[in-house]
């Protein structure tokens, strides 16, 4: 950090099958950050994204997360997309005591233990797991499949949904894996037709959850599936067209089309005088998680240290980020517990 500049550090997807998913995130963040920055910055220091490119694979995250800490001395690491790149820094982040904050992932892994400097402030997926299936136990589906990408997050998931199907006396009637490059899809689609179930829980993210979706109906069978909130709505109608008609999605932030809820106004009016016209929950969730981080630099006092800003971040106890509420603590490094389903209907525009 110098007089002049905070710089944060990011390991992301800026290739690969994910990268389409990133940039929207990313593209909901820069939106605030710039918004900040046009109008002086925190204290006249100006905030600095340094991203690098991990193409999800986990040792390159490893390996990124080194740089940005020893050779770039950030202050803070921010929004690291993904399950797998995230957990390859944790030992990173204990080791040399920096802030990892609002990662792009819903893992439990990174919920159930407190982690000193690990801060989230959204519903993990075990949380949206649980509330798909509890959901369609109230619509009378009970005969459920669930297909998972083959690396810590699918499994994760995947481990979370066996849980709440045995809660809620639900039967897992097949389960299969999905390669991140797309290979062996016609297995994962056999696997599962062969049981016919209800509805197929796709427990991944970008575009091998698009291709699953688009290899089932092609091979001429039915279901209904249901997308974790990692998902992008715009994606998914861009590859299916109206075959995404009925497609339920869990979303954890605010809707970027509630003009009801004041950081959605402010999302569009920042959005629109960029020129954006089409929007995503994927940034959304980029645009709340850099209002949070600003909220977070704002309390870390004149010459933010990584020390200054995990007390700043365990000080907001009741912080409200225009109609998204964040509760942390000492005790709580995990906040958000808002979990909604939508259904994609006609234009790709979302139902409840």
């Amino acid at each position: 950090m110098s007089d002049s500049e905070i710089l944060i550090g990011q390991s992301c997807q800026l290739s690969g099958p994910l990268a389409t998913l990133t940039s929207e995130v990313r593209q909901g963040a820069s939106l605030y950050f710039d918004h900040v920055n046009d109008a002086g910055g925190i204290r006249g220091r100006k905030i600095k994204i340094l991203a690098l490119d991990d193409g999800y694979d986990p040792k390159k995250a490893a390996e990124n997360t080194r740089k940005l800490i020893q050779d770039d001395n950030v202050l803070a690491l921010f929004q690291y997309a993904g399950t797998p790149p995230s957990l390859a820094a944790l030992q990173l982040v204990e080791e040399h005591q920096v802030p990892f904050i609002a990662p792009f992932t819903g893992s439990d892994a990174l919920r159930q233990k407190l982690t000193h400097y690990v801060f989230n402030i959204k519903a993990g997926y075990g949380t949206e797991l649980d509330a798909m299936v509890k959901q369609m136990g109230t619509v009378g589906i009970t005969r459920i499949a669930a297909v998972y990408l083959n690396n810590a997050f699918g499994t994760g998931g995947l481990a979370a949904v066996e849980k709440s199907a045995k809660a809620r006396k639900s039967s897992l009637v097949a389960q299969a894996s999905l390669e991140v490059d797309g290979s062996k899809m016609d297995l994962a689609v056999d696997k599962i037709a062969k049981m016919a179930p209800q509805a197929i829980i796709v427990i991944s993210a970008g575009k091998p959850s698009v291709d699953f979706v688009d290899a089932y109906l092609k091979a001429g069978h039915r279901s209904t599936f249901y997308m974790l909130s990692v998902i992008s709505n715009s994606q998914l109608v861009k590859a299916l067209g109206e075959r995404a008609r009925g497609i339920v999605v869990s979303q954890v932030v605010p809707s970027p089309w509630n003009q009801a809820v004041p950081v959605t106004r402010e999302f569009q009016t920042l959005a629109v005088a960029k020129g954006i016209k089409e929007f995503t929950f994927s940034q959304m969730e980029g645009f709340l998680s850099a209002k949070f981080l600003v909220e977070a630099l704002k309390g870390a006092g004149n010459k933010p240290t990584r020390e200054s800003l995990v007390k700043s971040l365990e000080a907001m106890k009741s912080v409200n980020l225009g109609g998204y509420p964040v509760e942390l603590s000492p005790a709580q490094h995990s906040s958000g517990k808002f979990v909604d389903l939508l259904i994609l209907g006609r234009d790709g525009k979302f139902t409840k």
